[in-house]
């Protein structure tokens, strides 16, 4: 008797609806679809402001290393009594000839991977040098240039 009663407990428990609503069945197909163009336009969105702070960032280093090998060529200067020829460029920064310590360890590359360009004397004050990166395209002109007499943030000559 009490193996049937057992047995019929577990029969009414294995066939009988254990709390199955309309809300706790799921989503349908058309709410997971809403859900992931929601989730997309939020992502554009948010992706394209990313992407433009992420090349507002990138000048603003390539300004900055070009203010720093600024500085090491004016210590070259102080030293030397000159600045380094254009030929010369700013590898002798990194490596002066005799015994010299290093203005600077090593020359970095634009966060583009491009050379920074150095004229002396400069097309912008011939009394001094340039320093250039020719941008996100790598080719002189085109507006995207970047030199260390202009700040990329403010757009103006310092």
């Amino acid at each position: 008797m009490v193996r049937n009663n057992l047995k019929n407990l577990m029969k009414q428990w294995a066939t009988k609806p254990r709390g199955v609503t309309a809300a706790s069945r799921g989503m349908t197909l058309v709410e997971v679809m809403v859900v992931v163009i929601i989730i997309s336009l939020v992502a554009s969105m948010v992706g394209v402001k990313v992407f433009a702070q992420l090349e507002k960032a990138r000048s603003k280093t390539a300004f900055t290393q070009m203010k720093q090998l600024a500085s090491a060529l004016d210590l070259y200067k102080l030293q030397m009594k000159r600045y380094p020829s254009t030929a010369e460029g700013l590898n002798v920064l990194a490596a002066p000839s005799g015994n010299q310590e290093p203005y600077i360890d090593r020359i970095p590359t634009d966060p583009w991977s491009n050379d920074y360009v150095y004229v002396y004397p400069g097309t912008t004050n011939s009394k001094t040098f340039d320093i250039m990166s020719y941008g996100p395209d790598g080719v002189a002109g085109g507006g995207d240039d970047i030199n260390v007499w202009v700040d990329p943030e403010t757009t103006k000559a310092p």
